[in-house]
């Protein structure tokens, strides 16, 4: 075939390309401008789901009746936004069934709301209204006629009986319940020959106060029991099944767009492939050296072995082409070489790391580079091949030869600046992961800790520049993994030197500790830069960093963030205010404590 036929079958396999991906871009478009109306109308059944929520959550909070009015119009409001969203999935059933039982969960929503409100009713919106005003009213009169009566006694006995009574309230525990029965039981008997009137207010106390739990018992002592209880799995349920008909509906279209996009790919392949073949009519005989060029190449892309040499002088075009695909071998050889190295290393550092979560992201970081670097020696595959089939055909197209070997020098760059990315990311996570095993559980002074980290960072911290206070008391200990709590403590530090420290600026930090409710709650203040809102949200996942250009990982936080979660058992808070600075805040829930006094720790020292 002569060339000038093969130009215009490679024409016309040109246009047939051009118009095959214009026909596949219509189509997806269409498809695109459907979905992208699907979403929207599911984002708005979303905040009409999340607006019923709200006032649900609203009305049990506060009790006030006018917000079941409110109800009522958002829940209008969210039959007319499934009704448009289910116009829009007519024609997929399996998405349908899914908007179903949304549909289903808002009903049972509703329904145990109206019930809901029906036994608030019942118990009173008012202090002074429905089962729980005659509570007060009966509790009110035995107080008085207590009073009144001045017999010390009975006071202690109505007294007791009040407590088991609030016991119960608090604590949600039928013992008290039964307790409080029992302290009833002995009281009635004895007013019933003692005191008739007490013993008549007695009994319609007890009366009151059996109504009043009973109401409140339907209503739901808190938010597991009762219809609180109800309404609470049914709003997860419906969370849950919003968030499944988001993913079905996202795979659809993801599944759609796939099998477009490989039937296009199929046809130009096609195509391709009938131009390749025309190509190869057009092969003539080749050189010695070629042959010596294109036997090493056809061997490095066979078996991957880049050792391999032409061994060609400089003494012509086809010799200084052999000469460059030499030092290109050499180059690569070793930059691959040091790939296999940092691949090594960092399966033996991922053996090691113990948050999974952190190793999924350092994964998906590092692959960014590798990814670079094979989709470089693809590159570089593919253009020896090119390069082999020209020489094999003996095209003197210098230039174009020239300008593959410039693009092979360009992606070793890449390669190799890559590779430097990933070295330097394994060195920063071998860092922070040293010190993951190897800790046990045992007591110690909270502030003995405390310092010993910031001890360890004196030189860091010095006093011109920074201020450090410890609000802890002496006396408090915890049982809990001191190596965890000194790790946590030291990102600490070094965040607030590396993104806290204003230049110029004295930084002030204060380490404070206090319990609440049997919670150790642990704070690490600074009143430096602060952080940025928008990375505030996401500021515990791993690899979220506002230095990344300065030498931050990203992976401090993270860290923290699983210490305590996963190893402490307990909980952490990230704030920053408007004003500057930024605030950990650390609450070890299911941590034992002991708080001594400073007399008792000085006894137990000479002891």
């Amino acid at each position: 075939m002569r060339v000038k036929s093969s130009l215009l079958v490679f024409k016309i396999a040109s246009s047939t390309c051009v118009f095959l991906i214009c026909l596949a871009s219509w189509f997806m478009y269409s498809h695109i401008d459907h979905t992208q109306q699907v979403e929207l109308q599911l984002n708005r059944l979303k905040l009409a789901a999340a607006r019923l929520i709200g006032v649900q959550n609203e009305y049990i909070q506060e009790r006030k009746p006018e917000l079941i009015s409110a109800f009522d119009v958002h829940y209008f409001q969210f039959e007319n936004e499934y009704g448009q969203l289910a116009k829009l999935l007519l024609d997929e059933p399996k998405v349908l069934q899914q908007l179903a039982a949304i549909e289903a969960d808002i009903s049972n929503i509703k329904r145990t709301l109206t019930r809901f409100e029906q036994f608030q009713i019942k118990l009173g919106y008012e202090a002074d209204n429905g089962v729980y005003g005659a509570f007060r009213r009966n509790v009110h009169q035995l107080q008085d006629f207590v009073q009144n009566a001045q017999q010390p006694r009975l006071e202690l006995k109505v007294l007791e009986l009040r407590r088991a009574e609030k016991d119960f309230l608090l604590r949600n525990d039928h013992v008290y319940l039964e307790n409080h029965e029992a302290i009833y039981d002995v009281l009635y008997k004895s007013l019933q020959t003692e005191n008739t009137q007490a013993a008549l207010l007695l009994k319609s106390y007890r009366q009151g106060f059996l109504s009043y739990i009973a109401v409140l018992s339907e209503i739901g002592l808190n938010y597991k029991t009762g219809l609180r209880g109800e309404l609470d799995r049914l709003k997860n349920s419906l969370t849950t099944k919003i968030l499944g008909l988001s993913n079905t509906v996202i795979l659809q279209d993801h599944d759609t767009k796939q099998t477009l996009v490989v039937l296009l790919l199929g046809v130009i392949i096609l195509i391709c492939s009938i131009c390749f073949v025309l190509l190869m009519i057009l092969h003539t005989r080749v050189s010695n050296k070629i042959n010596v060029i294109n036997d090493v190449l056809d061997r490095v892309v066979e078996h991957e072995n880049f050792k391999l040499r032409t061994n060609l002088n400089n003494t012509d075009e086809l010799g200084q082409i052999g000469t460059h695909v030499d030092k290109l071998l050499e180059y690569l050889d070793g930059l691959l070489a040091r790939l296999s190295s940092a691949q090594k290393r960092l399966l033996e550092d991922a053996e090691v790391a113990s948050f999974s979560n952190v190793i999924n992201r350092f994964a998906q970081e590092l692959n960014a580079p590798l990814g670079e670097v094979k989709s470089g020696k693809g590159d570089m595959a593919e253009l020896i091949a090119i390069l082999k089939s020209n020489l094999r055909d003996e095209l003197d197209e210098s230039t174009s030869i020239s300008e593959m070997i410039n693009h092979l020098e360009s992606t070793l760059d890449i390669i190799e600046s890559n590779l430097k990315v990933s070295e330097q990311l394994i060195e920063e996570f071998k860092l922070i992961s040293s010190n993951q095993h190897f800790d046990d559980l045992s007591y110690f002074n909270l502030l003995d800790q405390v310092e010993q980290a910031f001890r360890s960072n004196d030189v860091l911290l010095t006093a011109d520049d920074y201020d450090i206070t410890f609000d802890i008391s002496e006396g408090l200990f915890i049982n809990s993994y001191p190596s965890a709590i000194n790790q946590i403590i030291n990102l600490c530090i070094h965040n607030s030197i590396k993104h806290g420290k204003i230049a110029n600026q004295k930084l002030h930090i204060v380490v404070s500790a206090m319990v609440v409710n049997d919670f150790v709650h642990i704070y690490f203040k600074d009143d430096g830069m602060g952080i940025d809102k928008e990375i505030l949200p996401v500021i515990f996942e791993p690899f979220i960093t506002s230095k990344r250009h300065s030498g931050g990982t990203g992976l401090g936080m993270s860290i923290i963030y699983n210490l305590v979660t996963q190893k402490l058992k307990g909980e952490v808070k990230m704030q920053s205010p408007a004003h500057g600075g930024a605030c950990l805040h650390i609450i070890l829930s299911e941590t034992e404590f002991s708080q001594k006094q400073l007399s008792d720790m000085s006894s137990e020292e000479m002891d």
